[in-house]
């Protein structure tokens, strides 16, 4: 499945008149750079008893850690990737700031710019359809390879610059540990 597939699934809504562009404003390169956005969620659980939703990160914050999920907003259209189990692309697309809408467990947290772009949209997608097929759904991973993965590497191709570490730091964090349980069991033939 192609990631230009992927956003005509079900839970989106189609594209505004207002997002169309011309073929030539496709093709063509912007004539001011455009801003590249990490949008940062909180991953919620459950609601309070006022009916809010319940942030996970409420204590975790002042201690430096966190979970989140990200996406990355170019053109006013966020990205990000997430589990699939039927062997399609975990590339997915939604509205800026909209993730909540097909993920109801996280709230928009913060926009963190991370500079510029003066690549055309088919540049982008072009771009896309190349990480849609290294971000198979089913390669999903909450430690080794989750959405914050993908926003970081997105990210990196589009402006040079890695989001903020605050982000992925307690998946960072967890392969580590793995990776140091691994090495071990590894030595005994496991």
């Amino acid at each position: 499945e192609l990631f230009s597939q992927r956003r005509a699934q079900d839970r989106l809504p189609p594209r505004s008149p207002e997002d169309s562009v011309t073929a030539e404003e496709y093709y063509l390169r912007p004539e001011k750079p455009v801003p590249v956005v990490c949008n940062v969620y909180d991953l919620c659980w459950g609601q309070d008893k006022d009916g809010k939703k319940k942030k996970t990160n409420s204590g975790l914050t002042g201690v430096g850690l966190g979970v989140y999920h990200s996406g990355i907003e170019v053109y006013g259209r966020e990205f990000s990737f997430g589990y699939s189990d039927d062997g399609s692309t975990g590339v997915f697309e939604v509205p800026s700031k909209c993730a909540a809408g097909v993920m109801p467990n996280i709230t928009f947290k913060e926009s963190v710019v991370m500079g510029t772009l003066n690549r055309s949209r088919f540049e982008l997608d072009h771009l896309l359809q190349r990480l849609a097929k290294k971000y198979r759904g089913d390669t999903y991973d909450l430690v080794r390879r989750n959405c914050n993965h993908f926003a970081n590497e997105l990210c990196v191709c589009l402006v040079g610059k890695k989001i903020p570490g605050y982000i992925n730091r307690p998946a960072n964090m967890g392969r580590v540990l793995l990776n140091t349980i691994q090495v071990p069991a590894l030595a005994f033939g496991k």
